[in-house]
């Protein structure tokens, strides 16, 4: 009896879109796990069980992929940063400051491997990367400025430097990102949070 013929298992038919974007998830995934050391085609073809050549025309080759995929996860850590700051009118100082560290942990957590990247770099980071990541925290920097004026105001903290403060700011919540990327049992949003509103809390006793 003759041998019968194994077919070949075909993916299903996707959008160009759909496509870049499936390629992109299984590059996060080779990057995260295996560093820049085990990035390549091969690797994210083989994540994503496709042919190289799906992986060629729906991004391009290494370094296209590997563009393609930082802009992305910086778009998305912005869109994460944006969401979890305060719109006007603002809330009191103490619960301004929980809430946006609470959102922006919590979208962290559900977005881990973005944030790994961005703030836990694994060796042989392009310098391409931590300059767009410099140039974002910049960007941040002069967002978060005239909010934390604001709160320096509503605490009448008038001798702070509501700039250096905007400075201290962010070393602490990037700080309590890598305690909750590194620790999340023992460092949840909660906890950090409640550190946040203790500080504005001691701000305003003086």
């Amino acid at each position: 009896m003759p041998e019968r013929t194994r077919r070949k298992r075909y993916s299903p038919r996707r959008t160009r879109e759909e496509r870049r974007e499936e390629v992109l998830d299984a590059a996060l995934t080779v990057l995260d796990s295996a560093g820049f050391s085990g990035f390549s085609v091969e690797a994210v073809a083989r994540e994503a069980d496709l042919a190289k050549t799906v992986v060629y025309d729906a991004v391009g080759n290494q370094a296209e992929v590997l563009r393609a995929l930082v802009a992305r996860e910086q778009d998305r850590a912005i869109a994460d940063i944006a969401a979890a700051l305060p719109l006007p009118p603002f809330d009191q100082p103490e619960d301004l400051l929980a809430d946006g560290v609470t959102a922006l942990l919590d979208a962290v957590l559900e977005h881990p491997a973005t944030w790994r990247l961005i703030l836990l770099p694994p060796e042989g980071t392009p310098p391409e990367l931590r300059k767009a990541v410099d140039s974002h925290r910049a960007q941040l920097r002069e967002t978060l400025i005239p909010i934390v004026q604001w709160a320096v105001d509503q605490l009448d903290a008038t001798d702070l430097d509501a700039e250096v403060a905007t400075h201290a700011l962010l070393a602490t919540v990037e700080n309590g990102i890598r305690l909750t990327l590194t620790e999340p049992d023992r460092f949840p949003p909660e906890r950090l949070a409640d550190f946040g509103r203790a500080i504005v809390r001691r701000v305003n006793a003086r």
